[in-house]
């Protein structure tokens, strides 16, 4: 196998001999195979050198993707050429972009001068149209970003100029690809500098007639879907800017910050993006405030959610509300099942991201308009959706965690929570999907209850919860535990250090099977050269390499330490011998069972 340089060297020869030829034309050059990825890449500058000095080039270019026919005729000039000019220009090549705003020097004949001033208007052109093929609607967006990117005030002073074309951008904003365009000029990322004027109240204003299209025509789901995505990414951006400590796209968040309005379009469409949005603006608040215990951001210094209490009174009954846009499937038990829904999903994210603010004001206000009898009915009707478990789950934990009475008293007393558990948590009902989502907060109880004297009285006085946590509960962790080795996969907080008899329980077990492979490694070795062995033999010295290092920066235990390794180090002869003795060399996978030796390796875990 060798590196072949001839298919890079001979492409740059291609594009060289093209040039070359005064006869050349576009077509030319793009039916050449191979030729983009040059074009795009080492013979960028020479090409648009090239099409600068013939400007009419450029114009088949802008033509090609401005252009569309309804039929196909030619597959080259409707599908090929269209594709391969929107690549290039949309390459961000910072000389053809340049030539659409400024006259190169050396440009002396007035001919290529006018045809170079009605390059930028050809391409606006495509947007006077009233329909627009979204193909077409592609290419030229991919080439006019490229615009913005590095030339973006330029673009900005022309709008300004001509108020056609916002509108004519506006007109179509159905188009993913054309709300992709006011996106850009809103943000408006340019790598251009050394400008005055930043064009800040236009792009407001820009911001404020998307805003308010979306509010008269959100029976449309394509604006509603394109509007909403402008948004997020705008809010999106807005958190970015706070980290960087870059507040020049904060003040477009005031205006996007009207969360009434969000959620009844929400409500009446059943998309996605409004509730998104709602979820944007709610966790950017906690984001900066976050950056701003870092004295990174200095703008906002109090969290402030009070914007969102007007719309939690609507929250919780929605989520009990049918989604009318989804219908009915069939599961693999051949019956039928109404979806959650994808918008009610995003709803009750929405309700997780309010609770985990953990303001005291927004929760009191959600459980008072029974967020915890949703919650319960939902798990209970949507027995198989993970999804939905998960997240109540986790807003019933952030409740919890607050450990406020007067929260406690609402989940327990008031809604019955440990009631709602034994009754559900039955033999009746172990093939159901919800089971896990009720033995893992079962035990979340059990352990908080630990913690909180209050939690731990309201389980004592519960006959029913006592009868239920010595029946049910521990006969199902007694199954489900050792398969895990009695260690929660997922811990709330993985621990700093492993605990010392663990630690020496591990050091141990590895210290006793790396010697046995060691002398028989004929019988075990993966391979001739015995690599498992070794591999073995490395982890093991770089674990106790680790306990090494510990031992060391702890002065004051390091006598004691020592003595327990000697005694370790005198103890092992014996146990390697025990061992062996149960150890078969011919076939190692096939140890003779020795179910009390079993039992005891696993309480040394426990």
């Amino acid at each position: 196998m060798f590196f072949n340089f001839a298919r890079f060297f001979t492409q740059q020869q291609q594009l060289d001999s093209l040039l070359a030829n005064p006869d050349c034309d576009l077509e030319t050059i793009l039916s050449t195979e191979g030729i983009l990825q040059e074009i795009k890449g080492l013979g960028a500058t020479k090409f648009a050198d090239h099409v600068i000095k013939h400007p009419e080039m450029y114009q088949k270019m802008i033509d090609y993707i401005i252009q569309f026919e309804d039929e196909l005729i030619d597959k080259k000039t409707q599908i090929q050429y269209p594709f391969l000019t929107s690549e290039i220009l949309g390459s961000q090549n910072q000389k053809l972009i340049d030539y659409l705003f400024e006259c190169p020097e050396e440009e002396i004949q007035n001919e290529n001068q006018q045809i170079r001033q009605g390059l930028y208007n050809q391409l606006l052109s495509f947007l006077d149209n009233d329909i627009l093929n979204v193909t077409s609607a592609g290419y030229f967006a991919k080439a006019f970003i490229a615009i913005i990117k590095k030339r973006g005030f330029d673009v900005w002073a022309t709008i300004v100029n001509n108020k056609t074309i916002l509108s004519n951008l506006i007109k179509h904003i159905d188009i993913k690809h054309i709300a992709e365009i006011i996106e850009k000029l809103i943000i408006l990322d340019t790598s251009q500098e050394n400008y005055e004027e930043k064009f800040f109240e236009e792009r407001k204003q820009l911001l404020e007639r998307i805003i308010k299209l979306l509010q008269n025509k959100s029976y449309n789901t394509e604006i509603v879907d394109n509007v909403c995505d402008i948004l997020i990414e705008i809010t999106t951006k807005s958190m970015s800017s706070l980290y960087y400590n870059n507040g020049e796209i904060i003040p477009f968040i005031d205006i996007i910050k009207k969360p009434e309005l969000f959620l009844k379009i929400a409500l009446q469409t059943q998309r996605i993006g409004p509730y998104q949005l709602l979820i944007n603006l709610v966790e950017m608040q906690s984001k900066e405030t976050k950056k701003e215990d870092d004295d990174e951001v200095v703008h906002n210094l109090e969290k402030d959610y009070s914007i969102f209490e007007q719309i939690l009174s609507e929250l919780p009954p929605n989520l009990l509300n049918q989604d009318y846009h989804t219908s009915n499937f069939i599961n693999s038990n051949r019956s039928s099942i109404q979806p959650f829904g994808l918008a009610r999903m995003h709803l009750l994210k929405l309700i997780q991201v309010l609770v985990q603010t953990n303001d005291y004001k927004i929760i009191k206000i959600l459980i008072n308009y029974k967020l915890i009898e949703a919650l319960q009915e939902i798990i209970i009707k949507y027995e198989s959706n993970n999804q939905i478990h998960a997240c109540c789950d986790k807003i019933l934990r952030a409740i919890i965690d607050l450990n406020q009475d007067d929260f406690t008293f609402d989940i327990f007393e008031n809604n019955n929570l440990l009631n709602y558990i034994v009754q559900n948590h039955n033999i009746e009902n172990s093939k159901k999907g919800f089971i896990g989502f009720l033995t893992s907060i079962s035990n979340y109880l059990e352990d908080k209850s630990k913690q909180n004297n209050k939690i731990q009285k309201l389980l004592r006085m519960n006959d029913l919860w006592q009868q239920f946590t010595e029946n049910i509960l521990n006969n199902v962790n007694s199954k489900e535990k050792p398969f895990l080795c009695n260690a929660n996969p997922r811990p709330s907080q993985e621990p700093d250090v492993l605990d010392e008899q663990e630690t020496d329980n591990i050091l141990n077990i590895l210290r006793k099977f790396n010697n046995n492979f060691q002398k028989n490694d004929k019988h075990v070795g993966c391979n001739e050269t015995g690599e498992e062995v070794q591999r073995n033999t490395e982890v093991l010295n770089e674990f106790e390499q680790d306990q090494q290092d510990q031992q060391d920066d702890n002065t004051e235990e390091e006598p004691i330490q020592q003595e327990l390794h000697q005694q370790n180090e005198d103890d092992q002869p014996e146990d390697d011998d025990q061992v062996q003795q149960e150890y078969n060399q011919s076939n190692f996978w096939k140890l003779d069972v020795n179910e009390k030796l079993a039992q005891e390796l696993l309480d040394n875990f426990q």
